[in-house]
């Protein structure tokens, strides 16, 4: 195994473990209609390397395990995650490292998890579709936005993945 290979690896397994230990720090307000995942910072990391792609997953699949929200968070939303993650660095593929790819980097997981943990979180509460849309969007706005996009400012300063 090449040590590209592995530095990729360790990366994502690093990645996963962040993203799962602060959606437990956190927990009471990681999970449920109000919620501010402040893991989802991180969900601007594919903007810098792509191992965050399957560590975001991971580490999503596994702190939704533990938060107990049902099996439809556990398969679903790691797959919301996973598709925005994609997304992120997908801007990044065709923005390359500028400000506009910076400033779009957050967008992905608001949207997608805005909308599509909605779909099955609300009937799961009880809340309607786009209360959930609502609710769910500020708090991606506020973990991805006000958290997220000044963390990815400081990685790439230090360049830290780069």
């Amino acid at each position: 195994m090449n040590s590209r290979r592995i530095r990729f690896i360790s990366t994502s397994g690093l990645i996963a473990a962040v993203y799962t230990l602060l959606a437990l720090v956190f927990m009471p307000i990681s999970f449920g209609v109000y919620q501010v995942r402040v893991a989802e910072a991180l969900t601007v990391l594919p903007f810098l390397t792509g191992a965050a792609v399957p560590g975001l997953y991971v580490g999503c699949v596994l702190a939704n395990v533990i938060g107990g929200m049902g099996w439809l968070d556990i398969v679903i939303g790691p797959l919301l995650t996973l598709a925005a993650a994609i997304a992120t660095r997908t801007i990044r593929i065709q923005f390359g490292d500028t400000r506009k790819g910076m400033l779009l980097a957050p967008l992905p997981p608001v949207i997608i998890n805005a909308f599509g943990v909605s779909i099955y979180l609300g009937p799961l509460l009880g809340f309607g579709y786009w209360f959930c849309v609502q609710w769910i969007g500020l708090g991606q706005i506020v973990a991805c936005y006000v958290i997220g996009l000044p963390l990815l400012i400081l990685l790439r300063k230090r360049g830290i993945f780069v």
